[in-house]
């Protein structure tokens, strides 16, 4: 039988060394299925919605710098697949989204066929590239285009729509015609690393930090490195969380705004700041002209594999197009046995700072429930699934408010183990993440945080790991509203019917109800025990335990990120 379309994608998938393949079943894509469903190189899983399938094939390239497939059916498989792949490409992962389409004369232009839909034009803003398949002859080359470009320079999703005729026509490809490509690790000129180590010599109050593109490009150890090297104050953003060891005397904290005051000092005081793998996105608290300007004599160093990012969000003093990891281990030559001139009480005045936050979180968790009620606050649930933790959890951190507290009381020490989504910040992604962990480490233990509203967007997903054995923990933090929102309505508007009271929704029960075990508990006292029993479960565990609101200290400051400029007060009468 002569080669298709199809048949030459999964030889493709298989020389690029891409084992996992997630979605939803459909005619038009049945030929793929079908090849990874037989092929025992591929781990194909099916999902209960399409969004899933996009963040699980997220969290699969951050765990393993890997890349995986994730493909939905023609129109509204394809729109419910947008979330997960906007996700991945504001976090710049690599992922290969595959659509299928109606017969290609019926496409362009569209015949008004049953679930016609512009694909290209739903991807093409949240992909990297995105393109459709029209002519067999061309498919070995546009797959294998599509695959270099994903994962080349700054990572991201990259998007290929494929006719069904298309997809069953006969192809012709020498799979070996085009070599696989390394990934490329652009040094930085020399002239410019001895400029960046004299500044970093000569600045009173500098500051590092460690962007996502650090983990990216297996760097972690080159700016433990360097950090330890020059005792230099460090930080690290969402997505490299663990970078910078949480009892590290240069440690401030990490997580940008979600970190605390002692970095949001650090940013806004600091005389020079020194970012590898970074993009400044709203989570980092470096001010942002016209809105926020730069305050005076503050120098800002930016090292990107992407030249596109250098200067974008912040005025640059100096803007390096480099690999982190190569950046990094030239540095701290050019860096090796010169005295800094920081000044010492630097270093103090940020331990200081985060020592006083966490006193502040400490207390607020030590307060144990909500003043005038006895249902647990949100710090103090926080705090106490850490205590819970093994030193080797894998964590997916959900949206929402309960976000914050998670963040605040958790501290993984792997970058690879701290999975979030702050590029598109919505929610609803733990779940799938946490399903993906457990099929790249079966042996670990793999929990899920989330409020009720996250929770309830995919919690589908149970059924998938109830399917495949995957057993995750879910622990629901549950106050019955959109927690987020919820001061917005009450205390800016006055308004007790802004829309963020909720059912209150017993996830215990709906766990039980996709064949997972399910508990709900209301005392702190009872979730060690509860945890432990998930622990040992054979199957996947939702714990659904009940907490209040609870603001947090950098709430105002959040906002502010957020609706900067931004007023609602009333107008005049």
């Amino acid at each position: 039988m002569s080669e298709t379309v199809s048949s030459v994608l999964i030889k493709i998938l298989k020389k690029h060394g891409i084992r996992h393949v997630f979605g939803l079943p459909a005619a038009q894509i049945g030929l793929l299925m079908d090849g990874a469903g037989k092929d025992p190189w591929f781990t194909y899983i099916t999902t209960r919605h399409e969004e899933a399938a996009g963040h699980m094939g997220h969290a699969l390239a951050k765990l393993t710098d890997g890349m995986a497939v994730c493909f939905a059916t023609v129109g509204p498989g394809a729109t419910n697949m947008v979330p997960g792949v906007a996700a991945a490409w504001a976090d710049n992962v690599p992922l290969l989204v595959i659509t299928p389409n109606n017969q290609a004369d019926s496409v362009d232009p569209a015949r008004d066929l049953l679930q016609n839909a512009d694909h290209i034009g739903l991807y093409k803003p949240i992909t990297k590239w995105s393109a459709q398949i029209r002519y067999p002859e061309r498919a070995g080359e546009l797959i294998e285009r599509a695959i270099h470009i994903a994962r080349s320079g700054r990572p991201g999703p990259v998007h290929l729509d494929i006719p069904c005729d298309v997809a069953a026509a006969p192809c012709s490809h020498d799979v070996d015609s085009i070599p696989a490509i390394a990934r490329l690790r652009p040094a930085p000129n020399a002239a410019d690393v001895a400029r960046l180590a004299d500044m970093i010599a000569s600045a009173r109050r500098p500051l590092l930090i460690a962007g996502g593109g650090v983990v990216r490009s297996d760097a972690v150890a080159a700016f433990r490195t360097l950090m330890g090297q020059t005792g230099i104050p460090a930080t690290a953003t969402p997505n490299a969380r663990g970078t910078v060891p949480d009892d590290a005397p240069e440690h401030i904290g990490s997580g940008g705004v979600l970190g605390g005051t002692s970095i949001t000092k650090a940013c806004h005081e600091a005389d020079l700041i020194v970012a590898f793998g970074c993009k400044f996105s709203s989570m980092m608290p470096v001010n942002k002209p016209p809105s926020h300007p730069v305050p005076a004599g503050q120098k800002i160093v930016q090292i990107d594999i992407d030249d596109e990012a250098l200067g974008r969000n912040v005025p640059l003093a100096l803007g390096l197009q480099a690999d982190a990891r190569e950046a990094l281990d030239l540095l701290a030559a050019a860096l090796a046995g010169r005295p800094l001139a920081m000044d010492d009480r630097w270093p103090e005045s940020l331990r200081a700072e985060r020592r006083r936050y966490r006193q502040r979180v400490e207390d607020i968790a030590d307060a144990r429930v909500t003043p005038g009620t006895n249902i647990l606050n949100e710090a103090s649930f926080a705090r106490q699934v850490a205590a819970l933790l093994p030193p080797d959890a894998i964590v997916c951190f959900d949206g929402g408010q309960i976000m914050e507290w998670t963040h605040t009381f958790i501290h993984p020490d792997d970058p690879r183990a701290n999975l979030f989504v702050p590029g598109m910040g919505h929610l609803g992604f733990g779940l799938p993440m946490a399903n993906a962990a457990k099929l790249v480490h079966p042996d670990r233990t793999v929990v899920c945080i989330a409020g009720d509203g996250a929770m309830a967007m995919t919690s589908q997903e149970l059924e998938t790991a109830a399917r495949y054995g995957l057993n995750v923990i879910v622990i629901v933090a549950n106050d019955s509203h959109w927690g987020m929102y919820r001061p917005l309505g009450e205390q800016l508007f006055q308004n007790r019917n802004f829309g963020t009271k909720l059912t209150d929704v017993d996830f215990a029960k709906v766990a039980e109800g996709y064949g997972c075990r399910g508990e709900r508990i209301g005392a702190i006292e009872d979730l060690p025990a509860a945890f432990a029993r998930a622990q040992a479960a054979r199957q996947p565990t939702v714990i659904d335990v009940q907490v209040d609101f609870t603001a947090h200290p950098m709430d105002d400051f959040w906002t502010g990120v957020i609706l900067r400029g931004v007023s609602f007060a009333a107008p005049p009468a």
